[in-house]
């Protein structure tokens, strides 16, 4: 089979669509989950158009086709870490006619040369199922290709209807200071605090680094930003001492906790709990319904913390990154001409 690869453009839309529609209900899973959403193929066809519009040079949005007809779809997306890219979840996507058949295999190998031409040092991919037997399916896939497991995930959800602050509770020895900037104070918490970390993320990301953190912690805000969320940093003092960040980021319908830290001395404080007990208080006085946020399944202290406040598990989450670049037919050492 002749695969041609393009990127894609507005003229795509529709062979987008149909492709994205078509890939995602020929697994059960998903297929509910497109109906439980409700989405429909308008609702596809402008979210295309309008990630097409917002892309930047470092993300893709690829299509393949076999003898004129339209064959896969693969996503690229700028990840948190600088200098990286990620195959976001569910992607590839493939026509049903075409699966198995090692088109797949063919749009990630595409993706990852034109991302390396392009000056990215690493490729990363995620996932996120409903239960760990889908998540296993991508493992397979990914490995097959020289991708490693690098964290599991879970993404958990509050409902801020049932949620109750419990303000008797508050320790009056913790002040929080709400800001829109990434300042220096937030950084060198969010760092040590992850310096000294269960979340194995934290330490792929080596966030321990106080430059690499603040390079991360602006181009997360950055990112969310151009994505239609308001951003706020809070920052917390126990005594007159700072001990503890917090960065959220905030839509109309959704509240996402994106990063939190303690720092080691000062864990054990109900800190964490009382920040993001007041967070989800103003989601609450908002009528914003939900807030949500994503831990490694091996942190264990936080996720009994997460529960305690209501969260639960909604989704499985898997990254992992290409190691070994042989298994795609490139070299190790592959990189921009």
């Amino acid at each position: 089979m002749d695969l041609q690869i393009f990127s894609a453009s507005e003229e795509h839309a529709d062979d987008w669509t149909m492709i994205f529609l078509k890939g995602m209900k020929s697994c059960k899973w998903m297929k509910r989950y497109l109906s439980r959403q409700n989405i429909t193929e308008y609702d596809v066809k402008m979210s295309f158009l309008e990630d097409l519009k917002a892309k930047t040079s470092d993300e893709q949005l690829l299509i393949g086709y076999i003898d004129g007809f339209p064959a896969g779809i693969i996503r690229f997306d700028r990840y948190f870490i600088s200098g990286t890219s990620k195959i976001i979840s569910h992607f590839p996507l493939l026509h049903p006619r075409y699966q198995r058949k090692g088109i797949g295999r063919k749009l990630v190998k595409k993706g990852t040369m034109n991302a390396f031409e392009n000056g990215i040092k690493e490729i990363w991919s995620e996932s996120w199922a409903l239960n760990k037997k889908e998540i296993n399916i991508y493992q397979a896939f990914f490995e097959k290709m020289g991708f490693e497991s690098k964290s599991y995930r879970l993404e958990m959800s509050c409902s801020t209807a049932s949620f109750f602050e419990e303000k008797s509770e508050f320790n009056k020895d913790i002040e929080i200071i709400s800001s829109n900037e990434i300042s220096n104070d937030i950084v060198n918490l969010i760092s040590q605090a992850y310096g000294n970390s269960k979340d194995l993320l934290h330490e792929i990301e080596n966030l321990g680094d106080p430059l690499i953190a603040k390079s991360f912690l602006n181009r997360t805000k950055e990112i969310f930003e151009s994505l239609g969320f308001e951003v706020n940093c809070l920052i917390a003092k126990y005594r007159d001492n700072l001990c503890a960040g917090l960065l959220t980021a905030t839509t109309n319908n959704k509240g996402m906790i994106l990063e939190i830290g303690v720092l080691p001395e000062y864990r054990g404080k109900r800190i964490a709990w009382q920040m993001i007990s007041q967070y989800i208080s103003r989601m609450k006085i908002r009528r914003i319904s939900e807030v949500v946020l994503g831990v490694d399944e091996g942190n264990i202290p936080a996720i009994k913390l997460y529960k305690k406040l209501g969260f639960q598990r909604t989704w499985f989450g898997h990254l992992m990154l290409l190691v070994d670049k042989t298994k795609l037919g490139l070299n190790n050492d592959y990189e921009k001409s």
